[in-house]
């Protein structure tokens, strides 16, 4: 009997359990299936070989390495809303929706009061406290429809929406 080498072997297992099938048949299809594995890779190697190319083909130019780049920007359209001198922006028709339900006087034909807050007052629910001086400066009485629209309108013109702030997720839901 012969010494074992002592180069490692290759361990081979017998045609039965090859990876090409476990049918006692093994042995005789097993250098089929190689053979027909690799000549059948090439097709699928050739197509994506084609795709590649043609990708490559269709694809749009690369910029030069030094060449500058681009830089995307965002670009937000600002909205520009015209006013008539009698016309309101829908955005204060929300507000006033949100505000008072549309409304100036109650059913017992008193003015709308604010519930969180009893200064607020009118369509527009404007405070009293923070801007009933400035009211009168202008001369809008902010007890009536007109002098209350016209405040808000005032404060839309110089302030946007920050005053109807605490309503914003009402009046922005709307629109």
């Amino acid at each position: 009997m012969m010494p074992p080498s002592p180069r490692p072997q290759l361990r081979r297992y017998p045609p039965s359990l090859s990876v090409y099938g476990t049918s006692l048949r093994g042995a005789l299809r097993s250098t089929h299936r190689w053979q027909g594995w690799r000549t059948r890779s090439w097709v699928p190697l050739g197509l994506s070989g084609l795709l590649l190319l043609g990708a490559m083909v269709l694809s749009p130019p690369l910029p030069a390495p030094g060449a500058p780049r681009p830089v995307p920007q965002a670009v937000h359209a600002t909205p520009v809303i015209m006013v008539q001198a009698d016309a309101l922006p829908p955005v204060l028709h929300r507000i006033a929706q949100c505000e008072s339900r549309g409304q100036h006087w109650t059913t017992q034909g008193q003015v709308v009061r604010g519930t969180r807050n009893r200064h607020d007052i009118g369509l527009f629910q404007i405070n009293t406290r923070v801007w009933a001086q400035k009211a009168q400066e202008l001369g809008y009485d902010l007890y009536t429809p007109e002098g209350n629209t016209h405040m808000a309108r005032y404060l839309f013109e110089h302030y946007g929406s920050a005053p109807w702030q605490s309503s914003a997720a009402c009046w922005n839901r709307l629109s």
